[in-house]
C-alpha cells in the first residue's frame, strides 16, 4: 500500500512537472529559441569547412534578419559595431568575422522571453563565442545580449542586436 501511495505521488509530481514544462515553453517561445538554435548553427565553423558550405551559411544567417536590422555593440574597444544594417551588409560581416576563425562556435543560454504583442518579442540572454582565431589563439567570450525579434510572415526575425554592458568588479 505504502509503495503504490510513492508511485502515485512520483507520478502526480512528473505529471506536474510535465504541465509546467509544456506551459513554460510556448509554441511562440519555441519559435524565437528556435531562430537562436539556427543563428548558432549557421554561425559555427569548422577546420575543414568547403567553399559552398560557407557561401549556403553566409546566406542562411542573412535570412534570419529584418531588413534593415539595428546593431548595439559599443563596450568592446577593438570591435565597435553600430548602426542600421541590411541583410546583404549583414551577410558581409558575418563572412568577414567568421574568416578570422579556424574554429567557431556560438551558444545562447539563459533566455528570459517577453512578448509585447503578437508580433514583438524580446529576448534577453546569454551568449558565449568560443573558438580558435586563425593565429591559434583561444577565443572564449561571454556577453549579456537584448534581442528584438519580429514576427513577419510566419518566421520570427532579428531585428535589433544589443550587448548589455554588465557592471565589473
Amino acid at each position: 500500500m505504502v509503495r503504490l501511495r510513492y508511485l502515485l505521488v512520483g507520478f502526480v509530481i512528473l505529471l506536474i512537472g510535465i504541465i509546467f514544462w509544456s506551459h513554460r515553453f510556448s509554441g511562440e517561445e519555441k519559435r524565437v529559441i528556435r531562430q537562436f538554435k539556427l543563428l548558432s548553427q549557421y554561425i559555427e565553423k569548422s577546420s575543414d569547412e568547403d567553399l559552398i558550405s560557407v557561401v549556403n551559411r553566409i546566406k542562411k544567417i542573412s535570412r534570419l534578419f529584418t531588413d534593415p536590422c539595428e546593431f548595439k555593440i559599443e563596450d568592446d574597444p577593438l570591435y565597435s559595431f553600430t548602426g542600421s544594417y541590411t541583410r546583404e551588409e549583414i551577410g558581409g560581416y558575418a563572412l568577414r568575422g567568421r574568416s578570422y576563425f579556424s574554429d567557431l562556435s556560438l551558444r545562447f543560454d539563459d533566455y528570459r522571453i517577453e512578448f509585447l504583442d503578437k508580433f514583438t518579442a524580446h529576448v534577453k540572454l546569454t551568449g558565449r563565442l568560443s573558438g580558435r582565431s586563425s593565429s591559434g589563439e583561444k577565443v572564449d567570450e561571454v556577453r549579456e545580449l537584448f534581442c528584438e525579434l519580429k514576427k513577419m510572415e510566419k518566421s520570427w526575425l532579428f531585428s535589433r542586436f544589443e550587448v548589455i554592458e554588465v557592471l565589473k568588479r
